[in-house]
């Protein structure tokens, strides 16, 4: 392999790199949202069945 294909080669790597970290930040990001999204439903529905009382 000449040295522009070896860069190129490195440059592709490193690019596949980054992309996987961000996907898995911003996939934990989502199921972090979700997780918050679901304890506040939980939490509406508590204070709505205490008043319903």
């Amino acid at each position: 392999m000449n040295n522009s294909a070896k860069k190129a080669f490195i440059a592709f790597v490193i690019g596949m790199v980054f992309m996987f970290v961000l996907d898995m930040v911003f996939h934990f990001n989502n199921s972090v949202e979700k997780q918050l999204e679901r304890e506040t439903n939980k939490a509406g529905k508590k204070i709505e069945n205490l008043f319903k009382k």
